[in-house]
């Protein structure tokens, strides 16, 4: 916006390659006690205001008193001096009011208070055009607080939509440079990749972060299954508070899921207590020991007990029924407990007498699958309980799990002991 500047020496070098005007202009001048007496006194001067050269924008006509026409109509004025902008009308995104030639929409040709001689503040200027109530919120994007439109959008003209300085994807990166390395990680929000308003406001929001819609109903928005976890009988807390932050990194990641950290560390880094158990038990659960805690649970919510993927009891004791262990049949076989007498099934049994099936399939007090597992980790092989709960106190009975080259034995509380030889 050179053209704008208070340069009266460029001007005055324009002003002597220009044909005067009739010889009154000169001689006596527009500015006098009784006329336009208060012109050139402002703090932003038009350069040819400046140097009293009225005739380089207005011709006087001959004959007529105080008449007048201009050498050129609309914005080819402007460019008789500032030749330097007419590349604006090339680009393909421009301001309204430049397209039209209407310079003068936004600036005065004599004078003003404001830099570039724009009409008014140049925090209110462009609310003449433009409604103020589309830019307040209850959070309100910097630039526009301060007024500075132009910290993002060419007021005249750009090669990127809405006049932006930049590509819409990197517009935001001008100033936010700390997010510039997102790009560069290996999971990356696709949002973030497309343009930062998919899930930002420019201007203003009534959401926090100028968020086109608070969490967790923006990210429905995308990812509309993950809407019922909102409504489930179980919920994971972070969603239950709508805080989908809280365990994935909303631009981008180095590991899968968008996770700050890896799956286990990003789990135990609140479920500490069982962190701190884990890494002492020398045995543990397949899904544990590879770190995949999404393997049993649902991260959103579930209609199971503990946010389980799928059934199990959560009573110690129930009756035998094949699909309320579907969690742990998703990697188990099914058979395992369905037949009394087996070679192949399993491991734990008497000679052909299958233990799993005489443990939990019964109609009165089958145990669960965790009166005798711990389904974390222990430091018994097969991760066996080192204690289980009895009665309705609920003491803890030790158990002793001894595994041996044909079988095991097994000495708890809740009987003599026991042992097992294939």
């Amino acid at each position: 916006m050179s053209f704008m500047r208070k340069n009266i020496v460029a001007v005055a070098l324009v002003v002597l390659t220009v044909a005067a005007g009739p010889g009154w202009a000169q001689e006596t001048g527009c500015v006098t006690t009784d006329c336009h007496s208060t012109m050139g006194q402002a703090k932003w001067v038009h350069g040819p205001v400046g140097v009293g050269a009225c005739h380089v924008c207005h011709v006087a006509l001959e004959g007529e008193d105080h008449q007048f026409s201009f050498p050129a109509e609309r914005e080819e004025l402007c460019f008789a001096c500032h030749e330097d902008s007419r590349d604006l009308m090339l680009e393909e995104n421009i301001h309204l009011s430049v397209g039209d030639g209407d310079c003068t929409d936004c600036h005065d040709p004599h004078q003003s208070e404001y830099r570039f001689t724009l009409k008014t503040d140049p925090s209110q200027l462009c609310f003449d055009c433009h409604d103020k109530v589309d830019f307040e919120g209850h959070t309100v994007h910097g630039p526009v607080v301060s007024g500075d439109c132009t910290a993002c959008h060419d007021p005249h003209a750009s090669a990127y939509p809405n006049q932006l300085l930049a590509a819409p994807e990197r517009i935001c990166l001008t100033c936010h440079e700390e997010k510039e390395e997102v790009l560069d990680r290996r999971h990356q929000h696709a949002p973030v990749t497309e343009g930062c308003t998919n899930c930002h406001q420019p201007h203003a929001s009534e959401a926090a972060n100028l968020l086109n819609d608070e969490e967790p109903a923006l990210c429905f928005k995308c990812h509309p299954d993950l809407a019922g976890a909102t409504t489930a009988t179980h919920q994971h807390p972070p969603v239950a508070e709508g805080e989908c932050g809280e365990c994935h990194d909303v631009h981008g990641s180095e590991y899968p899921r968008l996770f700050p950290m890896p799956a286990e560390d990003l789990c135990f880094s609140c479920h500490d207590d069982l962190a701190q158990y884990v890494s002492e038990q020398e045995f543990k659960h397949g899904p544990v020991e590879d770190g995949d805690c999404n393997a049993c649970h649902n991260p959103h919510g579930s209609e199971n007990h503990m946010i389980l993927r799928k059934d199990f009891p959560e009573e110690f004791y129930t009756s035998y029924a094949e699909e309320k262990f579907a969690l742990c049949f998703e990697c188990h076989n099914h058979q395992i407990a369905m037949e009394a007498e087996t070679k192949t099934l399993t491991d734990f049994r008497d000679g052909k007498r299958n233990l799993h099936y005489l443990h939990v399939n019964k109609e009165v007090k089958g145990r669960s699958c965790k009166a005798c597992h711990q389904v974390h980790a222990s430091n018994q092989e097969k991760h066996i309980r080192v204690s289980v709960p009895y009665g309705s106190i609920s003491w803890d009975l030790p158990v002793t799990y001894t595994k041996t080259e044909q079988g095991g034995s097994c000495q708890v509380g809740c009987h003599a002991p026991k042992e097992y030889k294939r």
